[in-house]
């Protein structure tokens, strides 16, 4: 669609034209964000004075649907029993805290007790979300096993020679570990299940963590969002019980 279009030539109907024809609607969608963040750095550094094509407009983009996902305590044992002991604590520490996986990997060992969540993506300093470790069973054994480790690393989730974990490092080892579960049981003639853990991504642990808050609020808290309507909307899939009025 761009070719070699400079700056002024880009128009509105070129980005839908662009989206139209972008077989992943979803990823197209993230394309367009990206652009426009580009855009904006070019009008910094004086590459272009043309504003974004779509500023002001709204519902120009594919229409996204949220996903609708539930990790059961089951999928989470199918993966959990095939993955090593770096990638156990990664699901341990994402689905006890609902951190982001950036977060899991980047949390530094605990002081005084309390593990700090400063959250990458938000960069919050003010605030930040502190674990007592003592009031986990998951976050005490991660700390045991992690101060028999002989290094430098302050971070929390290291290999077992101390070196830090790598997104990357983490990413391999989950989508190993859930090939392996879904493969275990699609020979055993359980196709469904296996196609449920096929379909199951290592941010879903937070997913997990929210279905395990007693309630929406305490949820969207561990979560750290602005509002329950994102944790509803996205990431809380259990149902809320309610006693009947007579």
């Amino acid at each position: 669609m761009f070719g070699q279009m400079v700056w002024d030539e880009v128009d509105l109907p070129t980005l839908r034209q662009y989206l139209d024809l972008r077989t992943a609607k979803t990823q197209g969608n993230r394309e367009m964000s990206l652009l426009r963040l580009i855009w904006g750095k070019a009008k910094l550094w004086g590459m272009t004075r043309s504003p974004w094509p779509a500023e002001g407009i709204r519902g120009w983009k594919n229409e996204e649907n949220a996903r609708v996902f539930e990790v059961t305590p089951e999928l989470f044992r199918a993966v959990y029993a095939q993955a090593d002991q770096v990638l156990r604590d990664g699901m341990d520490m994402a689905s006890a805290t609902g951190m982001r996986l950036k977060d899991v990997i980047a949390v530094e060992m605990p002081k005084n007790g309390l593990l700090k969540r400063i959250a990458n993506k938000t960069q919050k300093v003010k605030g930040a979300i502190e674990f007592d470790i003592t009031e986990s069973p998951v976050l005490t054994r991660i700390v045991q096993r992690r101060e028999l480790v002989d290094t430098l690393c302050p971070n929390l989730l290291v290999l077992p020679d101390g070196r830090p974990v790598t997104y990357r490092m983490i990413s391999r080892r989950w989508e190993d570990a859930r090939d392996a579960a879904a493969y275990r049981s699609e020979v055993a003639g359980d196709t469904e299940r296996g196609k449920q853990i096929r379909a199951m991504y290592l941010r879903d642990m937070r997913s997990f963590a929210a279905n395990l808050a007693e309630d929406i609020d305490e949820a969207s808290k561990l979560l750290d969002h602005s509002s329950v309507n994102v944790t509803r909307k996205h990431y809380r899939m259990r149902a809320t019980r309610l006693k009947a009025v007579r």
